[in-house]
């Protein structure tokens, strides 16, 4: 009889869990932080991020010695956590902003955002990484295809 309840339990507390399948993708480890980046102008943006489940995302940079810090790189401009949300139809807010989630797991999310010059939209990736395994360079990852040619052979 025991074992009834302890399953009627388990599916009534994962029933009515309050998160969205993309939220839950968003939890790190203490140890894990989400690099958001995007290209603008040929131009690569990146930032850290950690999202709480109090619905508040705290940015991060890396110091010199690679270690995360909360401090502002700017002083005058103060480092505070911002709101953030995904709805159940996958629009993410993010400090003012509002992008369509178009794909996403548990180490890598791509956000979209309409733009006004052409392709008339843009991309935003989200990829985590672990503290003391990052990459140098948010286009490192762009600049995969340049370091490894051979994987990416064309099969006739």
């Amino acid at each position: 009889m025991k074992i009834y309840y302890f399953f009627f339990a388990t599916i009534l507390l994962t029933g009515c869990s309050r998160k969205n399948p993309i939220e839950k993708a968003l939890e790190t480890k203490s140890n894990e932080y989400w690099r958001f980046y995007y290209n603008y102008d040929n131009t690569t943006y990146s930032t850290y991020y950690k999202f709480n489940d109090d619905k508040l995302s705290y940015n991060f940079t890396v110091d010199e010695n690679g270690k995360f810090t909360d401090k502002p790189e700017d002083p005058y401009y103060p480092n505070e956590p911002r709101k953030w949300s995904v709805s159940s139809d996958s629009i993410m807010t993010l400090r003012g902003f509002s992008y369509d989630v178009i794909s996403y797991n548990d180490k890598a999310i791509v956000l979209t955002y309409p733009t006004k010059e052409k392709p008339y939209q843009n991309y935003v990736f989200l990829i985590k990484e672990k503290e003391g395994d990052l990459k140098r360079y948010a286009g490192d990852y762009d600049e995969k295809r340049l370091y490894n040619p051979e994987r990416y052979k064309v099969h006739k």
